[in-house]
């Protein structure tokens, strides 16, 4: 069942129309582009694929994701055509199992999937990677981050207080974009450490919470102490849970690092054997076999049980795998990187999908 349909209506009025959208609750809570049959159209043939070419159901409730009805969504988000290959590619990671996005839409827990675009893409759509990535002020982050939530909100029924649990959630239910900054970067890309081909376009899609703000810079002892105390933040899912975390870390700090010698992956390591806190400080992990969660991930085999509860010593990192700390540059040449906790061992996960477009192989 969707929201959204593909049955047409008809009406002259056009304030009316936007209202139509609010009482049928088939908007987010802010007003939509209208989805006319001639910009729906527009949209489809951007794309390249057929109309009626499913990309599955999306959970929770299972509305089928045609090529059709993500298009609709699309241009209701603000999108242009040239912006659907990358709303379909992120949709498409979404549904990846490991992402677990079924989990992720009804959890209590804050966490919202992350849309992380790469390639050559990303500069010729103009998203922005530099100065207040997580913020405003560019249609391609806006408009795609909100096309995929519209996605998720009228195809998959994920509505507040019904099936979407979040006991808070944050800003980026609305949208929640990013690029990542290729240019000023002395290391591989992010979809290109994953696995695709490097001049490829991609998008990881990650669910996490909001950026959390981090004073991060001089030499790379300084840098990682501050990061290090962030990723192993008290409360946070990864410390109860494992799972996985994003470190986003600004172009200077990133040539800080390699500047002296660090690769990510050095930094990588690094924050998996320091960033972390005592048993004794990670509140129930002491006792862990009457802590319902854990025991029922354990059970699912969805949490490694590999700490010495009986030695309150014991430190406890904040993902199971150094790999699980996902790095990637972005933002303004500053003094600030970010550290976005994800949703523990519940998933959430990083999954990579290619853009594909008919005019080019990437």
């Amino acid at each position: 069942m969707s929201k959204v349909g593909a049955d047409s209506f008809h009406t002259d009025d056009y304030e009316q129309a936007v209202e139509l959208f609010f009482e049928r609750g088939w908007t987010d809570g802010l007003p939509v582009v209208l989805p006319t049959r001639k910009l729906v159209d527009a949209m489809v043939a951007g794309s390249g694929r057929d109309r009626g070419e499913s990309l599955g159901p999306v959970p929770p409730v299972g509305g089928e994701a045609t090529i059709e009805m993500l298009a609709i969504n699309a241009v209701m988000g603000g999108c242009r055509p040239e912006h659907f290959p990358v709303v379909i590619a992120a949709l498409e990671a979404m549904l990846m199992p490991e992402h677990n996005l079924n989990g992720v839409s009804q959890t209590t827990h804050m966490c919202v999937s992350l849309a992380i675009v790469n390639g050559p893409i990303a500069r010729e759509l103009n998203f922005n990677s530099r100065d207040g990535v997580f913020g405003n002020g560019y249609r391609s982050n806006g408009a795609v981050g909100r096309a995929i939530r519209l996605a998720i909100w009228n195809l998959g029924g994920a509505v507040t207080g019904e099936s979407d649990k979040a006991t808070m959630s944050h800003p980026g239910e609305y949208s929640f974009c990013i690029a990542e900054e290729e240019q000023d970067n002395p290391w591989e890309p992010l979809h290109v450490e994953r696995g695709c081909p490097v001049g490829s376009s991609a998008v990881t899609a990650f669910a996490c919470e909001a950026p959390h703000s981090v004073h991060c810079s001089g030499v790379p002892d300084e840098m990682l102490y501050t990061l290090s105390e962030a990723v192993s933040a008290h409360g946070c899912n990864n410390m109860l849970y494992g799972g996985q975390t994003l470190v986003v870390l600004n172009p200077i700090n990133a040539e800080e690092f390699a500047k002296r010698g660090w690769s990510k992956n050095d930094v990588r390591q690094y924050l998996w054997e320091n960033a972390r806190r005592p048993l004794s400080e990670v509140r129930a992990s002491i006792v862990a076999h009457r802590d319902p969660v854990r025991q029922a991930l354990i059970e699912t085999g969805r949490y490694s049980f590999r700490y010495d509860v009986r030695n309150s010593k014991t430190m406890v990192p904040p993902t199971e795998r150094p790999q699980d700390i996902h790095i990637i540059v972005a933002g303004g040449r500053s003094y600030f990187a970010a550290v976005l906790p994800g949703w523990g061992s519940f998933g959430g996960y990083a999954a990579t999908a290619l853009i594909r477009r008919p005019e080019a192989s990437n």
